[in-house]
């Protein structure tokens, strides 16, 4: 059980890295190729995790038991300090004061998600947005385990000055 919850966590922490190890070479790659908007306009925001919607997601999963319920505050407490954005052609990792690009490419759009194409060391993968409730979404990638249980929001825009 341990070792199952870390190997989830260390997959949690590759996704914060991959937009960073992967960016010069699939930027340069899409910017090439690519010239007009990849990413439909619903996703063209910045997206925080949400929180509560999260648990509550997790727990109407057909996986949920124990473990995914212990789980589940460590899943939140790693990526709720991570932000996406999604601009015309990339998806932006914002972790702290860092951002890191990754070049996406839409490859398929259903009335209920989007999958998108990206390069991993020189590997082809793939990216799969899917639309929830409260027009929230979940976040999926090839070999990320635990993100099927977590819902983005959009991120509001904080009043400053006022």
């Amino acid at each position: 059980m341990y070792k199952s919850s870390l190997i989830t966590i260390i997959w949690l922490c590759i996704l914060s890295f991959i937009p960073d190890q992967a960016s010069a070479q699939t930027h340069q790659a899409a910017s090439s190729t690519n010239k007009g908007f990849n990413v439909p306009e619903e996703l063209l925001t910045t997206w925080e995790l949400d929180e509560a919607a999260s648990m509550e997601y997790a727990k109407k999963s057909a996986h949920w038991n124990e473990h995914i319920a212990n789980l589940m505050p460590k899943l939140i407490a790693t990526n709720k300090q991570i932000k996406y954005r999604f601009n015309q052609d990339e998806m932006v990792t914002i972790q702290a004061a860092k951002e890191h690009e990754l070049a996406i490419s839409l490859i398929k759009q259903t009335l209920t998600s989007y999958k998108f194409k990206f390069e991993f060391d020189d590997r082809p993968k793939q990216l799969q947005v899917i639309k929830a409730a409260g027009g929230r979404i979940n976040i999926q990638a090839d070999g990320l385990l635990g993100y099927q249980f977590l819902l983005w929001k959009k991120r509001r825009e904080r009043l400053t000055g006022v």
